[in-house]
């Protein structure tokens, strides 16, 4: 008797199990192919990923290191700038000394302003780097403020009365001094301060 199994012989069911297994190797073969092909895809995106990821790093290094070499000239224009206001109002504060102390009543223009325009600014990027020489820089201003009150005031008198402006130069030579002294109280601490400055 022959053995059949579902009308096929022995040698026959044998030979088509080979050819399933064959068949089923095959498609686990492309099965982990096509994985291993997702997993290379997935492994160069995730290589593209840490390479952008690296490239914007070297980049915003690059940009604070360019940050901070603005901020380090910022820092040199502001020290110079300053140094330079101070050096302008001592002088200008001089000259306008000189200008009131004659005995007679002086020549005075119609617009009074001592200080340059930009002083306030030169003020505030003192008072970003040391507040003591803004400090010391507002206290001047106060006093020539009210130094050009005085001058103001003095312009309007008549010249042929001393006695009618000669309390307001008086006023208007106290302030500027004070002024003159705060100036300098703060340009040498400024200079002493722009000396250690690398």
């Amino acid at each position: 008797m022959s053995e059949q199994v579902f009308g096929l012989s022995v040698n026959q069911v044998m030979a088509y199990t080979a050819i399933a297994n064959v068949l089923l190797v095959v498609l686990l073969a492309a099965i982990n192919v096509y994985y291993a092909g997702h997993a290379k895809r997935q492994a160069d995106a995730a290589r593209e990923q840490v390479a952008a990821s690296n490239r914007q790093s070297e980049i915003a290094a690059e940009t604070l290191s360019l940050l901070r070499k603005q901020m380090d000239q910022q820092h040199r224009t502001d020290i110079a700038s300053v140094a330079l206001q101070l050096k302008v109002a001592v002088h200008v504060i001089e000259d306008w000394l000189k200008r009131i102390s004659a005995d007679k009543h002086p020549q005075l223009p119609d617009e009074i302003g001592i200080l340059p325009p930009d002083f306030s600014l030169a003020t505030q990027r003192a008072n970003s780097i040391d507040n003591i020489v803004a400090e010391n820089m507002g206290a001047a201003s106060l006093h020539v403020a009210e130094a050009e009150t005085n001058l103001r005031l003095m312009r309007h008198r008549n010249p042929e009365e001393p006695e009618g402006w000669k309390d307001h130069q008086q006023k208007a030579t106290k302030s500027l001094n004070t002024a003159k002294y705060k100036l300098s109280v703060a340009r040498t601490r400024w200079e002493a301060m722009a000396e250690q400055q690398p």
